[in-house]
């Protein structure tokens, strides 16, 4: 029986699942969409369970597709500071709260008092930060563990309770570099909250008896480290150099380029993930997506892009849903910039698709200014690489080659993982 391996992604709006082959050629594929009620910024939370439940949905299919093949492994990405906590048994505590809640205004400036300003802890949306405010708004047993996004996935897979990887704790304030938990954090909380770390890509448990029953699987694949969505997406594309960057143009706008040394630079919103014996230096900001499917559909965007006139001058605009900017400005009180709106359609959606590429070519600027290794080249992920009139307007902007991957998905980055493919 030929070998498959699966990644899972796991994303603000839905689940996108992908197997692979030995080759490795995509054989499977299935996506869910997530229906979540909407919130009032900056509260940003989802039902753990009911994501747990579309990931399972959504597995199902794919295995479903795969009987003629043996699931060797599994790995999964989800969103980057996104938390949730448990009692010792796995039974949620607290909703989970996403990568774009800010409610934790009060808790990062206990954390800005305390961290080393290259911590990725730093802001109001780190993974920290929601630590200490679930702390004070939740009540919690004496048991209480801290779980990421991904975490709480290969948990309910099977894998066991308090495993992460080092990409997706880097905003709790794991340090990447000394690859530990730091002796600052005891000031803020009890460690004995926060999960053991490993490097994507390593084995962490085995699916559990009952999935394996319920899949109809007669064996046991093994759950894998995954990491970030952001990060499993630039595995997809094949970006391996230094020099290489990927933008990912999903709900959010994230920038990552190959280093080969890391930046921590607190006040600009830049922060660094290891990649094998290099780094991937980068930031997020919260334009993106997002923005563009506030005021138009799939199909609405897809006909207004091919209207704008490229050759007039737009509407200049800094697209943001709510105040707060992240990356390349760091400022919570940043004001969104969405005025005069042009009666015409498709000269607003041609001021948000340049404003966010501006901020992208502003982002790749700011990792240069910086220290970082110069951008050579630069691969597009996300719903946001199929647009030709965005990638026109953001080549304009940028001023590199941009280079078509053959894979874009966070998915089949994860599926990588799986396989063993990529040690991140």
């Amino acid at each position: 029986m030929r070998n498959v391996y699966i990644g899972i992604d796991l994303g603000t709006s839905g689940c996108r699942v992908i197997a692979i082959d030995e080759q490795p050629n995509i054989i499977a594929s299935d996506q869910q969409a997530l229906f979540i009620p909407p919130t009032i910024p900056p509260k940003s939370e989802q039902d753990p369970d009911y994501q747990w439940q579309v990931v399972l949905q959504t597995l199902t299919q794919v295995i479903s597709q795969c009987r003629d093949y043996k699931v060797r492994s599994i790995a999964v990405d989800a969103t980057s500071g996104s938390i949730l906590l448990t009692d010792s048994l796995g039974q949620p505590l607290s909703p989970i709260l996403m990568y774009n809640d800010a409610r934790s205004i009060e808790q990062s400036n206990l954390i800005a008092n305390i961290a080393p300003k290259e911590s990725a802890a730093h802001g109001s949306s780190s993974g920290l930060a929601k630590l200490l405010y679930l702390q004070q708004h939740t009540v919690l047993s004496a048991d209480t563990q801290l779980l990421h996004q991904a975490d709480w996935i290969n948990f309910k897979l099977g894998a066991p309770l308090g495993i992460s990887d080092h990409n997706n704790a880097l905003k709790t304030g794991y340090d990447p570099v000394e690859q530990c938990w730091p002796n600052w954090i005891d000031s803020l909380t009890d460690k004995s909250l926060l999960p053991k770390i490993v490097a994507p890509g390593t084995p962490i448990g085995t699916l559990s008896k009952s999935l394996c029953q319920q899949l109809k699987l007669s064996y046991t694949p093994k759950i894998m480290a995954g990491t970030t969505d952001s990060i499993a997406g630039l595995i997809a594309t094949g970006a391996n150099n230094i020099g290489d960057a990927v933008t990912s143009l999903g709900s959010t706008l994230v920038v990552k380029l190959i280093s080969d040394k890391p930046l921590f630079i607190a006040e600009q919103g830049i922060y660094s993930h290891r990649l094998g014996d290099n780094w991937l230096v980068g930031g997020a900001s919260n334009t993106g997506g997002a923005v563009l499917k506030h005021y138009f559909d799939n199909q609405r965007l897809n006909l207004l892009s091919q209207q704008i006139n490229l050759d007039k001058t737009p509407v200049d605009y800094y697209p943001l849903l709510s105040v707060g900017e992240r990356f390349p400005v760091n400022d919570p009180h940043l004001q969104p910039k969405l005025t005069p709106r042009p009666a015409d359609d498709a000269e607003f959606l041609h001021g948000l698709l340049t404003g966010i590429a501006k901020i992208e070519q502003q982002a790749y600027q700011c990792l240069q200014d910086a220290g970082a290794t110069p951008l050579t080249s630069l691969r597009t992920v996300g719903g946001g690489a199929v647009n030709n009139v965005w990638q026109t307007l953001r080549q304009k902007c940028i001023g590199v080659p941009f280079i078509t991957p053959q894979h874009t998905d966070a998915a089949y980055g994860a599926a990588l993982l799986a396989k063993g493919s990529f040690k991140s």
